[in-house]
């Protein structure tokens, strides 16, 4: 149970990142950026006191309360409800016993990611604690672990498509 649980919150680590460097990326390339390069804008922000561009990054690096935890709790979630809805489809086609899946599979497939989610990840906010020892990951270990997140679900995604036209 120890190992699901270091490897949920590595590819939870790693989504947060991802999606965070995403941010960071996004905003050399926004034009809506120059919004904040307005001079009554600029006044605006130094009367209030403030770096817009480092209360935005702020917004998103949060880890109690940014947008990339919360995307990364999502797609956690998600991650493991497609993860559930392919073992399952695959395997009943495999033993070819004709049950379709109802709403009920659907509604038990979100419930046990989302229980699996709050016990291993959220739970007393555990997520942290890891996140702290992640951060001193060396460049190698950040790159190995942020490739095979990404690879992992990338077969996730594939195997609920194929899933999705398996037919015995």
């Amino acid at each position: 149970m120890k190992k699901l649980e270091v490897s949920l919150n590595i590819l939870h680590y790693c989504i947060y990142r991802a999606h965070y460097n995403l941010h960071l990326l996004a905003n050399k390339i926004n034009p809506f950026n120059l919004i904040h390069e307005l001079p009554f804008q600029k006044r605006r922000y130094e009367k209030l006191g403030i770096d817009i561009h480092k209360e935005i990054n702020k917004a998103f690096s949060d880890k109690n309360n940014g947008l990339s935890i919360m995307v990364a709790g999502g797609v956690l979630f998600a991650v493991l409800f497609f993860l559930l809805f392919a073992i399952t489809k695959i395997l009943m086609s495999a033993i070819n016993n004709g049950t379709v899946l109802s709403a009920g599979y659907f509604i038990g497939f979100g419930l046990l990611s989302l229980i699996v989610c709050y016990l291993f990840v959220f739970k007393n906010d555990k997520y942290l604690a890891y996140f702290k020892d992640f951060e001193s990951w060396t460049k190698n270990e950040s790159r190995k672990y942020g490739w095979t997140s990404f690879v992992f679900i990338v077969a996730v995604f594939l195997m609920f498509f194929v899933s999705l036209s398996w037919h015995r």
